[in-house]
């Protein structure tokens, strides 16, 4: 295996054979905590750019949700359970007051910040008497365990909020409408193990856009770069897989088959991207027991009429599809920081700007 030295030294090289820049989303939180936390932008080539894209869950949760979940907190004898990146997450009321579920708690409103699902169920189990919502945010390494926590069945006072997204139709898009140009796909090893990456090879494919299945580490990121430059160089796109023996072609289908069981697809909101068809994942009416959608009314539509889901001057919408990184948001440098987020890229301690501002260190 090479060194990171090795890898910095290939890339390199392969970047003086590039016709122009390359530009390469990254899918994952988690690669993008790597990078940034590594400080990696700073040494690669000037014409090969890792652009964070929307791998955040909190970043692109809809407003609406979040303005659902406070709600429900405040109009119903409930305890709202919270996903700890969803706390922080700005929600303007109709009023234009600017509130998040962290303060609605302080506040003195029955919401608990949890960090994994199970702690809900715990939860509701201690306390089988009080009702209890858990929200909740993310893409397929959430929903199927959680799918498989619904098969076994959750308590009778505990009902689900949630935000599920799948990515791939929204890609895509982004692929197609080619503005801004994405050159390289940066795809996440834990969610390829669980969906497996043959939808992805055919993105690759019929976009001709080179596509790599990254580990976890600054080695694994950077073999998964090289990867992709090789294919540019070579005039090749296609998938390749850096996160063996984990991820197969056709993932891991008992997860898949629970996951299906419980959830199917359906149009989903993006915060700052907009409405893409294919990619909310939603629970299925067999299981409307456990949907707090159906349990409590609906506020959204009090917040989403005309309005946008981002505060003027904010430019995350821009971040999560790699228009625009941290640094160039005219909030970054100014109003806007992990104190006092005021776009969802900042709320959220996965979220692209947090992570680029903590790195930065900047004051």
């Amino acid at each position: 295996m090479k060194t990171t030295r090795q890898y910095m030294a290939d890339i390199a090289s392969l970047s003086l054979l590039l016709p122009r820049q390359f530009r390469v989303l990254s899918l994952c939180g988690d690669h993008e905590r790597v990078i940034a936390m590594s400080e990696m932008r700073d040494v690669l080539p000037a014409n090969v750019v890792l652009m964070p894209g929307p791998g955040c869950p909190a970043a692109v949760c809809p407003e609406p949700d979040v303005y659902q979940a406070l709600r429900l907190a405040e109009q119903h004898d409930v305890t709202l359970l919270v996903s700890q990146n969803l706390m922080r997450l700005p929600v303007r009321r109709p009023d234009g007051q600017v509130t998040s579920l962290e303060e609605a708690m302080q506040a003195g409103k029955d919401i608990r910040a949890i960090d994994m699902p199970i702690q809900a169920i715990m939860a509701a189990e201690s306390t089988p008497g009080r009702s209890m919502v858990c929200f909740l945010a993310g893409f397929e390494t959430l929903l199927a365990p959680l799918a498989g926590m619904l098969l076994d069945g959750l308590p009778d006072n505990l009902t689900l909020l949630l935000s599920g997204r799948r990515a791939e139709p929204l890609i895509d898009r982004l692929l197609t409408a080619r503005a801004p140009p994405i050159d390289g796909l940066m795809l996440p090893g834990n969610r390829c193990a669980l969906t497996g990456t043959a939808s992805w090879q055919q993105l690759a494919e019929r976009h001709r856009v080179p596509a790599a299945v990254a580990g976890y580490t600054v080695g694994g990121i950077l073999a998964a770069l090289h990867a992709m430059l090789g294919q540019a160089c070579a005039g090749e796109a296609r998938l390749v897989n850096h996160y063996r023996p984990l991820v197969k072609a056709d993932g891991n289908p008992l997860a898949l088959d629970q996951m299906y069981r419980v959830f199917e697809t359906a149009d989903g909101t993006w915060r700052g991207i907009g409405r893409v068809a294919g990619t909310a994942y939603v629970m299925r009416r067999a299981y409307d027991v456990f949907n707090a959608d159906r349990c409590y009314p609906d506020y959204r539509p009090e917040v989403s009429a005309e309005r946008t889901d981002m505060a003027p001057g904010c430019d995350c919408g821009e971040v999560l599809i790699g228009r625009k990184g941290p640094a160039e948001c005219t909030l970054f440098a100014a109003r806007c920081s992990p104190v006092v987020p005021i776009g969802p890229c900042m709320a959220s301690e996965d979220g692209s700007c947090f992570l680029h501002r903590n790195s930065r260190n900047v004051a």
